[in-house]
């Protein structure tokens, strides 16, 4: 059976807990292990000792009468995965001093571990005859043999087409063509134990999803980030006799921009993830067709360079600028005269959208795709065209200027300004299909209207950029009319969700009508204000539901990156986990947060949760909604709420660095504590400091904060316009020192 993670978790609360980082380089796996020793052998009561209580409870345990919930993986001695009369004997002797712990240890995370019954040393692994190393097949072999090899010393000998053993792990190569093959799509899986084999079946990338939940699921290793991870300790893994498990992904479309890094096999691969934004990912081996959206989604400006050799509205071609060459090393395409192109590169990105009813711009524009596409190819990136995995980009550049001309105009009155675009859109999908047949392409809806008439063409993929507020969830009715008056009415944000509410799942419905898709850009990191994290966690959860169930969103791009601190990878290995397995619960899902917090930052893991929730909570008090990349920290939270609390917050966070067990928890933890004291010295400034009412632990923790910013140097901002002052002082609200004083909003302190 699977293991929930609340299960796992209300363990690790009764467990005493010692973490190490273990170097597996030895083992060719790149990567670093955090070993969690989540029991001692023979510390039955896990009270820290092994002593004649403990020879008590495990016989009251035999005999069915104990009156605690003893530790399984304390007592199983000899790893049969039950508590019987052999365990009690071998217990006394470890108390007689006849023999010790370590006689019954090997030194690995997992101790033994079966498959329907049969011990792995016992067993083979099979290939079909004639795979090739280049194959998804060889690499999710490769994962379950290396990985399995690390946690239990077992190493299981590989051979092709027979086992040579009486049991064996059997991957099979499903074609796609066949009925399971159509069943189980791109990425789909199946696998079972019969007869005490392990059958692993999948397409392309399915078998490596498959060795890597079982991973999970089983032997307890959690890639929680791009260069560590996490492994429980066990004392018997068995995979049982008649599992049987189908996995087919829900959500098509899954990625989070690297907040992590870019290394596939460590992250990307393991949290399966399928798609990339700009040039995608170096490592396309091991069958890792699923096409990537090859150019940046904002293509229109990048087309046009293509098509004319110059930005939209220039009117020279700058010598060497027509011809593009790929720099591997920047992850970019680059002009030989060294411009690099992409969105926000252009000289007029931000005020140009072509004409959507000009076939000259129209022809430019495809003209370009095909050529940059072609271009693109001619490197080897190509991919699964045949198949309709493949996706170009085909969008308006990352604005809402709009072209007003007379015949856009006309349309856009009964289409809306979203239809007008997917006008164009569709006959450029219609076109595509005689270059590439079944190619798909996608492009971006920033405005919340929906067409009347126009419907997305089945290979059309939809991009719908949002949310409208960052502070309430989508679907409900917690939003202002027009999201908070805003002091400078001029600007068109601000808004609500209500409108995102509304044409979402009619986008939704309309997809499914036709057989286009509907994929969401959302947005929950913390754009510029670094040290004040956008206080969304608990959001995401909740939005990406309502977005996969009620507007039927079947892929989502994660906006991150920014800093790796203050949460901000938090909630991108969430939204990760949510894409994966968007059926879960809350309590699942919450189980899972518990877990990264205990992972990334120590034993302090409820306390860190109970500071989210007040994080969570002075951000509903701030009485506005708010949109993370345009309202400053005075308008996501609530100044009186955190000076209130602001004690409260810091003890939290201090006693979760006393429980912190290695310097890396310890350092994120502070980084923590940093922004803690960053919004709340903002809070009491004019209490503690102006006013006098406790000037001395102010400067005290004012100190702190500043000298570990400059120490270590932290990324304060999304640029470097703004960066902490070396020589900061007392007399200026910290917020007032760094960001933009006040709120755009009215009635908003400051």
């Amino acid at each position: 059976m699977k293991k929930l993670f609340a299960v796992l978790l209300a363990a690790l609360m009764l467990m005493p807990l010692c973490v190490g980082i273990v170097s597996a380089g030895d083992f060719y796996l790149e990567q670093d292990f955090l070993h969690d020793d989540t029991f001692t052998l023979g510390d039955v009561n896990d009270d820290g000792a092994v002593n004649a209580m403990d020879s008590y409870y495990l016989k009251t345990d035999i005999a069915g009468v104990c009156e605690i919930a003893i530790n399984t993986d304390a007592s199983d001695f000899d790893a049969d995965g039950m508590n019987a009369a052999p365990d009690a004997y071998s217990l006394k002797l470890c108390l007689a001093g006849v023999k010790t712990a370590e006689d019954f240890e090997n030194g690995k995370q997992t101790y033994k571990m079966t498959i329907g019954g049969v011990d792995i040393s016992d067993m083979s692994i099979v290939l079909p005859e004639g795979y090739s190393e280049d194959e998804n097949i060889y690499f999710a072999y490769l994962n379950f043999m290396k990985y399995v090899r690390y946690i239990t010393g077992v190493e299981i000998p590989m051979t092709e087409g027979e086992a040579t053993t009486d049991h064996a792990v059997y991957f099979h190569e499903v074609e796609l063509d066949s009925d399971l093959g159509r069943e189980l799509g791109i990425e789909g899986y199946k696998y079972d134990v019969t007869d005490g084999n392990l059958n692993i079946y999948g397409t392309y990338r399915g078998k490596m999803y498959a060795v890597y939940d079982i991973l999970e699921d089983y032997l307890g290793i959690r890639f929680y980030s791009n260069s560590e991870s996490f492994l429980y300790k066990q004392r018997l893994v068995d995979i049982p006799e008649g599992t049987a498990v189908t996995k087919i992904p829900e959500i098509n479309f899954r990625y989070a921009r690297h907040t992590f890094g870019r290394n596939p096999k460590h992250h990307f691969f393991p949290n399966k993830l399928n798609g990339s934004q700009l040039s995608g990912h170096d490592e396309f081996f091991y069958g890792s067709k699923i096409g990537p959206l090859y150019s940046n989604a904002h293509s229109f400006v990048e087309y046009w360079q293509m098509g004319t050799g110059s930005w939209p509205n220039d009117s020279g071609l700058p010598e060497g600028m027509s011809e593009y060459v790929y720099s591997a090393d920047m992850y970019d395409y680059k002009f030989k005269s060294g411009t690099t192109y992409g969105a926000h590169k252009g000289k007029d990105e931000y005020s140009w959208q072509p004409c959507a009813t000009s076939e000259e711009e129209f022809d430019v524009l495809f003209e370009g795709m095909i050529d940059c596409n072609r271009m693109i190819m001619s490197w080897g990136r190509s991919t699964f065209i045949e198949e309709g995995q493949t996706l170009f980009s085909f969008s308006i550049a990352d604005n809402q200027y709009y072209c007003s001309c007379r015949n856009c105009v006309k349309i856009k009155r009964n289409e809306g300004y979203s239809g007008l675009y997917l006008s164009l859109y569709n006959k450029a999908t219609e076109k595509a299909q005689d270059y590439y047949p079944g190619v798909r392409l996608y492009g971006i809806v920033y405005a919340k209207d929906f067409p009347k008439t126009i419907k997305p063409h089945p290979n059309f993929v939809i991009l719908y950029c949002g949310i409208g507020c960052d502070n309430h969830i989508l679907g409900k009715e917690e939003c202002y009319a027009g999201g908070g008056q805003l002091k400078d009415m001029s600007t068109n944000k601000g808004m609500s969700n209500a409108l995102d509410s509304e044409a979402l799942p009619f986008w939704g419905n309309l997809c499914k009508e036709t057989g286009a898709e509907l994929w969401f850009w959302i947005y929950p990191v913390t754009y510029h204000y670094y040290l004040s994290c956008c206080p969304n966690v608990l959001n995401i959860y909740w939005n990406m539901k309502w977005l996969h169930e009620e507007a039927n969103v079947t892929g989502f791009f994660y906006e991150g990156g920014g800093t790796t601190y203050n949460f901000e990878t938090l909630k991108e290995y969430m939204a990760v986990k949510f894409m994966w397995d968007p059926d879960m619960t809350y309590d699942e899902w919450l189980a899972i947060l518990k877990e990264y917090l205990y992972m990334n930052y120590g034993d302090g893991y409820e306390e860190l949760y109970q500071y989210i929730l007040l994080q969570t909570e002075a951000g509903d008090q701030c009485g506005t909604c708010f949109i993370n990349n345009f309202d400053r920290p005075g308008d996501m939270y609530s100044y009186e709420f955190l000076a209130e609390h602001y004690d409260e917050m810091r003890g939290l966070l201090v006693t979760a660095y006393d429980k912190a067990k290695t310097d890396d928890q310890r350092y994120r933890v502070q980084t923590l504590l940093v922004c803690c004291d960053f919004m709340g010295l903002s809070s009491v400034h004019t209490d503690w400091y102006v006013n006098g009412n406790n000037v001395e632990l102010y400067k005290q923790r004012f100190d702190w904060m500043h000298s570990f910013i400059v120490n270590n140097n932290l990324r304060v901002f999304s640029s470097d316009i703004y960066s902490w002052p070396r020589n900061a002082d007392y007399e200026t609200n910290p917020m007032v020192t760094l960001y933009e004083e006040g709120s755009r909003r009215l009635g908003v302190y400051p």
